[in-house]
C-alpha cells in the first residue's frame, strides 16, 4: 500500500474511532476487571478507564458505571464517580435547603462542615455554637444560606429562627404539646418544646399547692402541658399542667352554699388564723372566727394536718375565695349576758390574760370582759404584768356592754368613785395607818392600802436622811403617815420619815438663839465646820465665825473630835439650819466686861 493510501486509511480510521475522551467529561463504561486497588473500564476508545476500587466496591465486571473524567495518562483515562456524585449532589442544593452535616474541624473564621459528599463553611456568627467547645465528628441540622460557584455556606442560627417561626406559625393557645424538662426553678419549669422553649410557673403546675418543683420534676422528664399564652413578637409561650384537668373550684362550687357544714385539712397556722383545704380548694378561717371567746388562745391549740368542722360563711367566686366559721357551729354564750349581768354590777373574777393594754377577765365559760390599762388607776401603770399574774382575783365594775365584739367593758377606777365619795369618813392627814407595797418606782412606792385605793410615797418621804438608801419590795408591810389627799385627782401621799419628829425640829426646840454651848466638831469643810447638836442634827460654823484672826485653812487650828464653844446665832426653818459662832462668844464677854465696869463706876 502506497503512503498516500495509508495515511489517507488512519484518517478515516480517526474520524471512524471515538474521539479521545476530555477532562471533566461525564461517560458511560463497562466494568472489565478489577484488582486489588483500581477497576477498568471499558470506555469505547483507545484507552481503557481506570478508577478507585473503593468507588465501584458495590459493582460488578459487566456492569455499567457513569463517571467524570479527570485526566488522562499514557495508558489510562482517569475517572470518578465519587467527583461526578459530588458534582450532581452540589448541584441539587438549594438556598434555604435544610441539610445534615457533621463538623469537621475549627477553621479561620468559623467551622468546615461534611454535607453529604461536599464540604460548606459555617461562620461563628450563624453557628449558635459554644467557641470554647470542640464539636469535632458532631452532626447538626443547617440551612443553606449561600451557594457559590463551588462552594457552600450554611447556617444553625437561621435554622433555629426558622424552626421556631415554623413551629410557632403551628400552634394555638389551647393546644397539647409534649415538651422535656430543661431546667427546673424555685418558681417555674422550662420546657424543650422542638426549637423553642415553654415555661410553666409554679402556680400552673397543679391545682393543688406544690412547694417544691425538685421533687416533682427531674431533667428530660417528658411533660404534657397546655399552652396558655403565646406571644408571638417575643417568641414566648407559657404552658400549664393544671389546666389538663377540671378547675377544682367549679366542682366546689357546684357542690357547696354558704350555711354548709364541712371538713376541713388545716394546711397551715398564721397568727391571724387558719389556712385550710377543702375539696382541693382553699379556704381561710378568720382567728375571730375559732371562737366566741379568748380565740387567740384557741389558736395554739392548731396544728398542720388537723381535720376542722367549720361552716362555710362566704364563697368568693371572682376570688375563689371561701371563708369559713369554727365559732358559729358552737352556741353564742353572749345571747344570755345581758340576762346575767348589768351595767353596774360590782364583781370578783380572776384575771385570764395580761396585755400591754389592759386585762382579760373571764367571767365565765366563753364571758369575757376587758379592764382596760385606763380603767385600772387613775395613776398610769406602765408595767402591767409585773402587778398583774394570770390567775389572780380583782374586782371591778361592769361599765358598758360591747355588742359588736361580744365583750364587757370593766374598770376597776370606777370603784374608787365610791370610796373618794366618803374618804373624808375613811381617812385624814395625820392619820397612821398601813399598807402593802404594790408597785416600787425609782421616784417612790405605791401601797394598797384597801380594795382600789392606792397611797403614794415619794423617796423624799423614806427618811430625813437623803444619804440613807433604802429599798422596798413588793408585797413588804410599811407603816406610814397620809400627809396629802387630793379629792380631784384621787390620790393619797404618805411619808415614812414624819412617824418620827424632824431632827430640826427636835435640835430647835433644844436650842434657841443666843444660847451659849460647849459642843464636838463632827465634820470640817473648806468654808465651815459642822458641829453635833443631837445625835440626828448638826450645827453650822462659818470659817469667819470660829476665830477673830483670818484662817487661811480651818485644819491646821481645828480637828475634828474638838470641843468648841460657840454661840447660836441663826435658826432657819426653811433650810433647816442651825447657825453658831464661836467668835461672837469674845464679843459678848467683851460687851459684858463692859456693861459691869460701867456699872461699877456709874456710867
Amino acid at each position: 500500500m502506497s503512503d498516500l493510501n495509508h495515511n489517507l486509511f488512519e484518517e478515516m480510521l480517526n474520524d471512524y474511532l471515538p474521539e479521545e475522551k476530555k477532562s471533566g467529561d461525564i461517560i458511560n463504561g463497562i466494568i472489565t476487571r478489577k484488582d486489588m486497588d483500581f477497576a477498568y473500564l471499558d470506555l469505547s476508545g483507545k484507552q481503557e478507564g481506570r478508577i478507585l476500587i473503593r468507588e465501584v466496591e458495590d459493582y460488578n465486571v459487566g456492569d455499567s458505571v457513569e463517571v467524570k473524567v479527570l485526566r488522562n495518562d499514557e495508558e489510562y483515562v482517569i475517572v470518578s464517580k465519587f467527583l461526578l456524585d459530588k458534582a450532581k449532589e452540589f448541584s441539587s442544593y438549594e438556598v434555604d435547603e435544610i441539610v445534615t452535616g457533621t463538623v469537621l474541624k475549627k477553621i479561620k473564621g468559623g467551622y468546615s462542615v461534611r454535607v453529604g459528599k461536599n464540604e460548606a463553611f459555617l461562620p461563628f456568627s450563624l453557628a449558635s455554637l459554644d467557641r470554647d467547645k470542640d464539636y469535632t465528628g458532631e452532626k447538626f441540622r443547617f440551612l443553606i444560606k449561600e451557594k457559590g460557584r463551588n462552594n457552600l455556606t450554611v447556617s444553625r442560627t437561621d435554622l433555629v429562627r426558622k424552626e421556631e417561626l415554623d413551629y410557632f406559625n403551628s400552634i394555638n393557645v389551647g393546644d397539647v404539646v409534649d415538651g422535656k424538662v430543661k431546667e427546673v426553678l424555685d418558681f417555674g419549669v422550662i420546657l424543650e418544646l422542638g426549637p423553642t422553649t415553654g415555661f410553666i410557673h409554679i402556680s400552673e403546675v397543679s391545682w393543688d399547692q406544690v412547694s417544691d418543683l425538685i421533687e416533682k420534676f427531674g431533667i428530660n422528664d417528658i411533660v404534657k402541658a397546655k399552652i396558655i399564652e403565646k406571644d408571638d413578637e417575643k417568641r414566648k409561650i407559657k404552658l400549664s399542667l393544671k389546666q389538663l384537668e377540671e378547675d377544682p373550684w367549679i366542682k366546689f362550687k357546684n357542690t357547696y352554699n354558704v350555711g354548709d357544714t364541712v371538713k376541713a385539712i388545716v394546711k397551715e397556722v398564721l397568727d391571724f388564723g387558719l389556712v385550710v383545704e377543702i375539696s382541693r380548694n382553699k379556704g381561710f378561717i378568720h382567728i375571730s372566727e375559732l371562737a366566741w371567746n379568748n380565740a387567740a388562745k384557741v389558736l395554739k391549740d392548731y396544728k398542720e394536718g388537723d381535720t376542722v368542722e367549720a361552716k362555710i360563711i362566704s364563697i368568693d367566686d371572682e376570688k375563689k375565695n371561701v371563708k369559713l366559721s369554727v365559732k358559729q357551729l358552737l352556741e353564742n354564750p353572749w345571747d344570755s349576758v345581758k340576762e346575767k349581768y348589768s351595767i353596774g354590777d360590782v364583781l370578783e373574777r380572776p384575771v385570764s390574760e395580761v396585755f400591754e393594754f389592759g386585762l382579760l377577765i373571764e367571767l365565765e365559760k366563753d364571758v369575757e370582759g376587758l379592764l382596760h390599762v385606763s380603767d385600772l388607776s387613775y395613776r398610769r401603770i406602765s408595767n402591767l404584768s409585773s402587778k398583774y399574774h394570770a390567775g389572780e382575783n380583782i374586782k371591778f365594775k361592769i361599765i358598758d356592754f360591747n355588742n359588736e365584739k361580744n365583750r364587757l367593758s370593766l374598770s376597776a377606777k370606777a370603784l374608787l368613785d365610791d370610796v373618794w365619795g366618803k374618804i373624808d369618813d375613811v381617812y385624814n392627814i395625820g392619820d397612821v395607818i398601813k399598807g402593802k407595797v404594790i408597785n416600787v418606782q425609782d421616784y417612790g412606792i405605791f401601797l394598797g392600802i384597801q380594795e382600789g385605793l392606792e397611797v403614794f410615797i415619794h423617796k423624799n418621804e423614806f427618811s430625813w436622811d437623803r444619804n440613807e438608801h433604802i429599798e422596798y419590795n413588793i408585797g413588804d408591810e410599811i407603816e406610814f403617815k397620809i400627809i396629802n389627799i387630793n379629792k380631784a385627782e384621787k390620790k393619797i401621799g404618805g411619808s415614812i420619815k414624819q412617824l418620827t419628829v424632824s431632827p430640826w425640829k427636835e435640835a430647835a426646840e433644844k436650842y434657841h438663839k443666843g444660847n451659849k454651848v460647849t459642843v464636838p466638831i463632827s465634820s470640817i469643810q473648806e468654808n465651815f465646820v459642822l458641829v453635833k447638836l443631837t445625835d440626828r442634827f448638826d450645827g453650822m460654823i462659818p470659817k469667819k465665825e470660829l476665830a477673830e484672826e483670818s484662817l487661811k485653812d480651818i485644819s491646821e487650828k481645828f480637828s475634828v473630835g474638838d470641843e468648841v464653844e460657840a454661840i447660836v446665832t441663826e435658826l432657819n426653818e426653811k433650810k433647816k439650819s442651825i447657825v453658831l459662832s464661836v467668835r461672837k462668844i469674845k464679843e459678848m464677854e467683851e460687851d459684858k466686861e463692859m456693861e459691869e465696869l460701867m456699872k461699877k463706876y456709874g456710867v
